[in-house]
């Protein structure tokens, strides 16, 4: 037994050390091996869980040294859905093929036009002779209801209908052409309102604002009307007839014609002021009252005129330096969504150039990279949707409606777009951040298409708020000439359609950086808002409709300013900020089109304090602008501007076609331009404009 035990161990007492090394080393490569396999499953873990917090989160951007984001570091984003799902604020309508859908399609149509009151419900069985049998009304003037009425490509005969205030007509083929509007009357117009209140049997065309038709062909019997004011925009359209842009005896203050071609002639009418761009006029132009402006045109444009002896001053720029048109969508045959984004254009070619229309020449963008915004009540949903969005590198097209925002939109990424449809609002957030910030050093960023409304600020730690900032202040940014950022169709204002008066901002656009430009733009501290269910307005006389905003109430110091280089104003309308309208403190600055009414409800502290409609700053050496007007219209107080313009005294600075008009009431502007030109002496000057030929 003994010899068997030791036979027994002697396997273990006679290992050697080598074999030992081979039994340990198998237990240790089976403990490795377990632990790779728990690591390999941690890390799968964590990467599920990363994937899942990446749908939710927004994506990080790295930045390089100058602030600008760096696009070939985004990360993976999901695909948007093309065709997008829409609200019920987008309506998308189809050629009809029979007279029963024309009928139907007439029928849907007018839904969305201003109401209407007919002749025997306003006067009942005594109505007065020469009157219309019905007009279109202003009850949706503040209205919060946004429409867009998509095209889809083809021939649509047979279709009259109004566009109602906070509603655009938008085509959706690559050119214009492709939507026609034929065998009509009238096609989509704009009529007079309230022709049976306002100077009847006329009605006005002063506050048809808000209301847009883009990417359309029309030929109606009767002309195409479009008796429209600011912020009323007809766009990259071809006009097969004449364009009425008057009705009758009705007052109007618009507006602008962009890139588009009129086989007839445009009127004018009465319009106070207008401005065409890059439009073909195969008929010429006639009448108009003040000031027309004529950029980039062909066909039979007018010559340059400064209206000392009769008729509108006229301001020709037939060699612009630079066109951009506005971003714009288009369907496909199969139903997908394209975003199209216009070339910066700088010199003349045979097919596009800086004169004339341009129908091509875009970028296409797959709508798998436009995020379609849909608003939303509340604030920060608004905010967290769209910055998620755009932090993914993303476009935005906003569908129509309000959108109240928690915090500033901020863009951070070059050639990005923000487009509005319908009249799209983005409502300030309350501590008077803007609705967008476009950060510096970003080329090629698009906004349009919006309107930008300010709120009640119930936090204000801002140094200065506004509703929309381009750059940082302290932040050389000079821009790129090659590649500009573009503000197309902005629209903002400061009271109007809220009723607490008590809204505010301090300066509604600011430009830090360089090279933008601006295409349309109209800021409006509201000289008239909502009035309360019950509330009588304050001066009938005026309009029974609405409150005349007075003292104190819709604060606003300035319309705009500028600090970058390079910027150029193709079309600006800047009316009734408490201070200074527009303050310009960057070089090589170009205006085309300015027009300007001061405030309604100052006293003569205003003039005392010297503010101006259209300041440019003490240290610019370079500043070019032609077609700029000043009103005055001071209701409550006996005021007296000392001049409308102001300006160093420079070679660099070269102005034309300047004037006033004094348009009512009280006080006037006792000079055009650093004290130099005439005005009015008494109220037989009113609606005369006083004209300065050389502000050097």
């Amino acid at each position: 037994n003994v010899d068997q035990k030791t036979i027994i161990h002697r396997p273990l007492e006679l290992e050697t050390s080598s074999s030992l090394e081979v039994k340990l080393g198998k237990r240790r490569r089976r403990r490795l091996k377990r632990l790779v396999k728990l690591f390999v499953a941690f890390a799968a873990f964590l990467l599920i869980i990363a994937s899942q917090l990446w749908r939710v989160l927004p994506v990080s951007k790295e930045q390089d040294t100058t602030g600008a984001m760096d696009s070939s570091k985004t990360d993976k984003v999901e695909d948007e859905p093309n065709p997008p799902t829409l609200p019920d604020s987008i309506k998308i309508f189809y050629p009809p093929k029979t007279q029963q859908d024309i009928a139907a399609l007439g029928a849907e149509l007018s839904k969305f036009s201003d109401p209407i009151i007919t002749k025997e419900e306003f006067f009942g069985t005594t109505s007065p002779p020469n009157y219309p049998d019905f007009t279109y009304t202003s009850d949706l003037h503040f209205t919060s209801k946004r429409t867009a009425l998509l095209f889809a490509p083809g021939v649509y005969e047979g279709i009259d209908f109004e566009v109602s205030y906070y509603t655009s007509v938008l085509g959706l083929g690559a050119k214009p052409t492709d939507v026609l509007f034929t065998n009509c009357d009238k096609g989509p117009h704009v009529d007079a309102i309230n022709k049976y209140t306002n100077r009847p049997p006329w009605g006005s065309g002063l506050d048809t604002f808000w209301r847009s038709v883009e990417n359309i062909a029309t030929n109606p019997r009767e002309g195409m009307r479009w008796a429209a004011s600011q912020a009323a925009p007809l766009r990259r359209v071809h006009v097969q007839s004449d364009l009425l842009l008057f009705d009758g005896d009705a007052w109007a203050s618009g507006g602008v014609l962009a890139n588009a071609i009129v086989d007839g002639q445009v009127n004018f009418g009465g319009q106070q002021q207008y401005l065409l761009k890059n439009v073909d006029l195969k008929q010429g132009a006639v009448n108009g009252a003040w000031s027309l402006v004529f950029v980039g045109c062909t066909g039979e444009t007018p010559l340059e005129n400064n209206g000392f002896h009769s008729g509108p001053s006229i301001s020709v720029d037939d060699s612009p330096k630079l066109r951009i048109e506005k971003p714009f969508i288009t369907m496909k045959e199969n139903g997908e969504f394209e975003l199209r984004v216009p070339f910066a254009v700088f010199g003349q070619t045979p097919h596009y150039g800086v004169l004339g229309p341009q129908f091509g020449g875009e970028e296409v963008r797959n709508f798998t990279g436009v995020k379609l915004g849909v608003p939303s009540t509340d604030a920060a949903d608004n905010y967290l949707i769209l910055q998620k969005a755009l932090d993914e590198g993303k476009d935005l097209v906003l569908s129509p409606g309000e959108y109240p925002l928690a915090a500033s939109l901020e863009v951070k990424y070059p050639n990005q777009v923000i487009l509005g449809l319908g009249y799209a609002t983005l409502k300030a957030p309350v501590d008077g951040s803007p609705c967008i910030l476009v950060h510096p050093k970003l080329p090629g960023v698009r906004i349009a298409g919006l309107m930008l409304e300010a709120s009640v600020l119930t936090d204000n730690n801002m140094p200065s708020s506004s509703l929309l900032q381009w750059g940082m202040p302290g932040v050389d940014d000079v821009g790129d000439g090659t590649n500009p950022g573009v503000l197309s169709d902005i629209f903002c204002r400061v009271g109007g359609a809220s009723y607490d008066r008590h809204v505010s901002t301090d300066v509604m656009i600011q430009l830090y950086s360089g090279n933008i430009y601006g295409d349309n733009l109209w800021l409006w501290r509201a000289d008239h808002v909502k009035l309360y269910p019950g509330e009588e307005a304050n001066f009938p006389n005026i309009s029974p409709y609405y409150r005349q905003t007075v003292m104190g109430e819709c604060q606003v110091r300035n319309g705009m300013k500028v600090y970058g280089r390079g910027t150029t104003m193709i079309g600006l309308f800047i009316e009734h900020t408490t201070e200074d309208q527009l303050i310009w403190e960057g070089d090589d600055g170009y205006v085309a089109f300015y027009q300007c009414e001061l405030p309604y409800d100052v006293d003569q502290s205003y003039a005392d304090k010297l503010f101006v409609g259209y300041r440019v700053g003490s240290d610019v050496v370079s500043h070019t602008a032609r077609g700029i007007g000043v009103y005055s219209n001071f209701r409550d107080f006996d005021v007296n501007v000392a001049t409308a313009i102001s300006h160093p005294e420079s070679d660099g600075i070269a102005m034309s076609n300047l004037f006033t008009v004094y348009l009512d009431n009280l006080g006037k502007i006792n000079s055009v331009v650093n004290g130099k030109g005439p005005s009015p002496d008494s109220v037989s000057d009113r609606g005369i404009p006083f004209r300065c030929s050389d502000s050097a």
